[in-house]
């Protein structure tokens, strides 16, 4: 389906392209994923959204006509937060295990998660709003597999990373534990996982040699000097 297409499928208006344009669309979209993660989709309107942009009545309708049009752009907008950031920890996670040894940064990446969780939590509740939405309705396509895929992103590329191509990463099962247990804790249905819980998911799944101390994994960049 070409672009067009797509864009009057979804009932979303296409506007003459400026930073001010950007910047207001963006405005909204966060805002929605905000009403998402704190009153679910039955309370994403057009004017609870100018509401919590801050900007006039009529600013979402004029860039996005129909609710489905808004959620599937917010969708999109939640996908590019979730998985943002991968490169510089990249970086970081290459200078831990040239410093200190594969298993200090094992202890690295379970910190972060548990870092970003607590941080994301209102990503991860805006998530599963849309991801059940998409599921009852067919007016949000691709919305349910392109949030899937911004989820695990940052877990599998830590697990990739751990593995260094040596062979191949449990990635579905590590993904499925944690995210399981990141989703027990945003709803309220669990405590707030430690860095030493994830630590020992990810030890307990990898069971890999450890490279010796002092050389990073060939596929991760270095940072420059």
């Amino acid at each position: 389906m070409g672009v067009d297409r797509c864009l009057r499928k979804l009932y979303i208006r296409r506007v003459p392209v400026s930073s001010q344009s950007k910047e207001r669309r963006s405005s909204i979209l966060d805002a929605v994923i905000t009403l998402l993660a704190e009153h679910g989709v039955g309370g994403v309107t057009h004017r609870a959204a100018d509401a919590a942009a801050g900007l006039r009545p009529g600013s979402t309708t004029y860039y996005f006509p129909k609710k489905a049009g808004l959620l599937h752009a917010a969708a999109m907008q939640l996908a590019a937060e979730l998985e943002k950031d991968c490169d510089q920890l990249q970086i970081t996670f290459a200078d831990v295990v040239a410093k200190q040894g594969l298993a200090s940064a094992i202890d690295y990446v379970a910190r972060q998660l548990v870092a970003s969780l607590e941080q994301a939590k209102r990503l991860q509740l805006a998530r599963i709003e849309l991801t059940m939405a998409a599921a009852r309705t067919d007016e949000l396509p691709g919305v349910a597999s392109r949030l899937a895929v911004a989820a695990r992103r940052p877990i599998e590329f830590f697990i990739s990373l751990i593995y260094d191509g040596q062979r191949e990463a449990p990635i579905d099962a590590c993904v499925g534990l944690i995210d399981g247990i990141a989703l027990m804790y945003v709803t309220g249905q669990g405590p707030q996982p430690t860095a030493d819980q994830v630590a020992t998911v990810i030890r307990s799944l990898v069971q890999m040699p450890i490279k010796p101390s002092g050389r990073a994994p060939a596929s991760v960049k270095r940072k420059p000097k």
